[in-house]
């Protein structure tokens, strides 16, 4: 099975959090062919995401530098795939055309290109996010695993 995941998916897999448990049994009931593939400006929007906490002082420093490091030392199980100047056009030309009516962010935009143009190459089984704007235009590109919603 071969999953692109979201920043706020990628996060889900290193602290506990509403959806967890979900993401985490897909990737156990799929591990004999499991591929998981992110973008390679995830890694700064985990830090982000994780710092955040640290500042609404939900964990402490600590806790993320562990993450931090257990983070970088998973990577070598990802296809971290590069945010290049061909998914920045295409970022350029969905925000163009959809984000007045859809609300589509900046960084969402190129998470987006970036799984659109990769899965001309590897097809994705499903795109994992948790984001409700970013699921709903993506959904129009690939299926949605949304580990929140998940029964």
């Amino acid at each position: 099975m071969h999953l692109f995941l979201d920043s706020n998916a990628l996060v889900k897999l290193y602290h506990t959090e509403t959806g967890t448990e979900n993401l985490v049994n897909l990737l156990k009931e799929n591990a004999y062919d499991l591929i998981l593939t992110i973008a390679d400006i995830s890694k700064i929007e985990f830090r982000s995401a994780f710092l955040k906490r640290v500042r609404t002082k939900e964990i402490e420093l600590e806790i993320v530098k562990e993450a931090f490091f257990c983070f970088e030392n998973d990577l070598f199980m990802c296809n971290v795939v590069e945010v290049d100047k061909a998914a920045k056009s295409l970022a350029i030309n969905l925000l163009d055309s959809i984000a007045h009516e859809k609300g589509l962010k900046t960084l969402d935009s190129l998470q987006l290109s970036t799984a659109i143009i990769t899965n001309q190459i590897f097809q994705f089984e499903y795109f994992v996010t948790s984001d409700k704007i970013l699921s709903n235009i993506a959904k129009d590109y690939f299926p949605i695993f949304d580990p929140e919603s998940v029964m």
